[in-house]
């Protein structure tokens, strides 16, 4: 009886995750047909799409969090967050993408010696190239500001919203750590649809949700996604702008100290993953096995 009543939670808990992606990607194709409605290539502003489907994807999920906390069915979590436990997770955030850039490296390694490899590679670098496939000049300036400032801070809060707070929120109210965990980034993983972004994505979403449980705040995470998204994304696309006339050599020397700094720092963030750890442990007076084996 306790089997299959854990069964249906499970169920039900997955079943509710996988509405609030479904309902994510519908407002995103909704936006997108209004625009293309309008005669707006998306492509060339993008930084105006990206804005509205991350502000409308924002609204209507915190829209649903309030109704639900007025329901006493709270699942976001806004609690107090020191400021040790953000630098914490600032951290954390440099640190992992320290680990990314480990990562495509080693793929890129691998890709020299298997072709299908390197087309998986070829696939993602072609699918974080913001001018693939636009002809050069036909994007405004402000739209390719409006997109780096969407890429830095609207889209880590609406993601931090929908895949921590909503899915991960409502996995964990089911099952255990462990597991809404593991669900919660195999379903932010797929999101990401190309491969090689699939496979990283699927480890940082595993952990921001870790963070997220430490700190009990959704802003946490978002400082941490917004880290992340700002040096792996933003700031090597803002280097590119023929605007600030900076020389390809400086870019790619300052992108390269970039990456150099955050490898280096993946073993302190690490560190800075147990020490937060063993403050939301101290914080919640609960013992290192309870909050191991997801309580």
């Amino acid at each position: 009886m306790k089997f299959i009543e854990k069964a249906s939670g499970w169920l039900i808990a997955i079943g509710l995750a996988i509405a609030v992606l479904f309902a994510f990607n519908y407002l995103d194709v909704l936006i997108l047909t209004c625009f293309r409605s309008a005669g707006v290539d998306t492509k060339i502003y993008r930084g105006v799409f990206s804005a509205t489907a991350g502000l409308v994807n924002a609204a209507a999920f915190g829209l649903a969090f309030l109704i639900f906390k007025k329901q006493g069915r709270s699942i976001l979590d806004i609690k107090k967050t020191g400021i040790a436990d953000i630098l914490l997770v600032m951290l954390i955030a440099v640190g992992m993408l320290g680990f990314v850039h480990t990562f495509i490296s080693v793929a890129d390694s691998i890709g020299e010696r298997l072709k299908p490899v390197s087309d998986q590679m070829t696939q993602y670098r072609d699918s974080m190239d913001r001018y693939k496939g636009i002809k050069e000049g036909t994007v405004p300036l402000w739209d390719s500001l409006l997109y780096l400032f969407s890429l830095t801070f609207i889209v880590p809060f609406e993601e931090e919203l929908i895949f921590r707070g909503a899915i991960f929120g409502l996995l964990k109210r089911k099952m255990s750590l462990v597991a809404a965990v593991l669900i919660s980034a195999v379903i932010f993983g797929v999101m990401h649809k190309v491969s090689v972004h699939t496979a990283y994505a699927l480890i940082c979403g595993m952990i921001l949700c870790v963070c997220y449980y430490y700190t009990e705040n959704i802003f946490a995470t978002t400082i941490m996604h917004s880290l992340f998204n700002f040096f792996g994304s933003a700031l090597p696309d803002l280097l590119k702008l023929k605007q600030f006339g900076i020389a390809s050599a400086t870019r790619l020397a300052i992108v390269r100290r970039v990456n150099i700094v955050c490898i280096m720092l993946m073993v302190p963030a690490a560190l800075a993953l147990l020490l937060l750890r063993y403050r939301a442990q101290k914080r919640r007076n609960v013992k290192p096995e309870s909050v191991a084996a997801g309580e």
